[in-house]
């Protein structure tokens, strides 16, 4: 009996172990569908993980991100707390790049939601709201670890090399770098010109130029000359594998 009642248990195990494994793969699956779209049925009862659930060493960094974006554009503002048009501002620079009608649809819902919490005003978005507000915004839970992480590095970087001043400090920003470079992320080891080539697209795609036509043309021959993938729209590895990248979402938006 013993021996029976042992092996039944095997059976259980490894029936519930194949039914999980079939959940992760559905719902690997429908990520992958509704990468893109918001739109179909599917989609709409999908449920994207928590944003970093299984890679909780970036939540602080993360965390650390939004904060310094916040403190960035109140400043560049003469502003100590944000108010609705600075929060537009920081949206426009750390949502995954999407369309413009998307772009603005998402800031008008971000908007209303912190309008709503008795803290804020249209003169004043409390900090700490603001961040937890993002942890929680649907967009950055769509787009994925992947994405986000992404986001912040190009962001990092071209704030760095515009300002001189880092959004992150040196162990945020290395603990950040390692983490793309284990993910088998291709943005961890573009060189300073293809960061530059790929913000300007995205600033471009948000309505902010970073260069005008002749730098950006300029830009562009350099790195075709040098043989980069970026100028070309290649997908990079974990695109090919079915990934949700940064680069994605940038070359769909195009």
């Amino acid at each position: 009996m013993k021996h029976a009642a042992f092996s039944l248990l095997l059976v259980v195990q490894a029936s519930g172990f194949m039914i999980q494994q079939g959940l992760h793969a559905t719902n690997d699956r429908l990520a992958k569908s509704c990468s893109f779209s918001r739109s179909s049925s599917t989609c709409l009862n999908f449920t994207p993980p928590k944003l970093f659930d299984e890679d909780e060493e970036m939540i602080p960094v993360a965390e650390a991100y939004i904060h310094a974006k916040y403190k960035q554009v109140a400043a560049e503002n003469g502003h100590a707390v944000a108010n609705k048009d600075d929060i537009r501002k920081v949206l426009h620079g750390i949502l995954p790049p999407v369309t413009s009608n998307e772009l603005e649809k998402e800031e008008e819902a971000i908007l209303k939601s912190l309008l709503s919490h008795k803290q804020n005003s249209a003169d004043a978005i409390d900090e700490d709201d603001f961040v937890k507000s993002i942890f929680k915004n649907s967009y950055w839970n769509e787009a994925g670890d992947i994405v986000v992480k992404e986001l912040m590095y190009f962001d990092s970087l071209h704030s760095y090399y515009k300002t001189g001043k880092p959004l992150l400090n040196n162990d945020e920003y290395d603990e950040l770098h390692e983490n793309l470079t284990w993910e088998g992320s291709s943005v961890a080891t573009m060189s300073a010109k293809e960061v530059q080539f790929v913000s300007a697209i995205a600033a471009a795609k948000r309505g902010e130029p970073l260069m005008d036509d002749k730098e950006y043309t300029a830009l562009k021959s350099d790195l075709r000359k040098e043989g980069s993938w970026v100028v070309n729209r290649e997908k990079d590895e974990l695109e090919r594998r079915g990934l949700k990248t940064f680069m994605g979402y940038l070359h769909r938006a195009l």
